[in-house]
Order: structure tokens, then sequence, then C-alpha cells
């Protein structure tokens, strides 16, 4: 029956448009969102800033992981990288700073 999946669907995606509308009425903010529930943790969305900032449109962000190895440096710490993919696999809580790239090579503090 269509409308019984609807109903187990749409909650989720309220609450994700509700935060990309909050986040983007906020200009200085820049996000990406991923889906914890596929291995990997695919990106499903970048709000405009992110594409500023980065310089990656949506299409080359879409489905990498969250982990955005893509814009890792020579620079980027690796023990930082290591603190990232530990609370990934184990679900945790974390905050910290990591030196990732732009598309064009130069770095910027995510």
């Amino acid at each position: 029956m269509p409308g019984g999946r609807r109903g187990l669907v749409a909650p989720q995606n309220t609450f994700l448009e509700n935060i990309i509308r909050r986040s983007n009425s906020q200009p200085d903010s820049s996000f990406l969102l991923a889906n914890a529930q596929i291995v990997d943790y695919p990106i499903v969305y970048c709000n405009e800033s992110f594409c500023k900032i980065s310089g990656y449109n949506r299409a080359e962000v879409m489905q990498k992981s969250c982990r955005c190895a893509f814009m890792f440096g020579e620079l980027t710490d690796k023990e930082t990288i290591s603190r990232v993919d530990h609370v990934l696999e184990h679900q945790l809580y974390d905050q910290f700073e990591i030196l990732l790239y732009k598309k064009n090579s130069k770095y910027s503090m995510l």
C-alpha cells in the first residue's frame, strides 16, 4: 500500500528539510549531510556555502564518503584522519579541526 510507505519516509524528509532550511538561513553556515545508515556514510546533501568554499559543485560531492578523503592533502594531519575514521566507525561524538584542500589544491580550514 503506497500510503503506508510514504508515512514512514515523510518524517525523515521533514527533519532533513528543517535542517537545510535553518542552516541556509545562516549565511556563514557551510555543511554536508550524510546517510549514516549506508556503509561509508555517503554525502546526500551539501549546501551552496560548502560549494563556494570548497570549489566543488554538488555533483562532484554527492555520494562521496563524508570522510571527505577527496579533500585531503599533503598537510592534512594523519592523526586527525585516524580520529575521523575512529569516530565514524564507533559512532562517537568528537570535535576537531582538520585541514582540507579546496578543489584548486589550496587548503582551507573547514
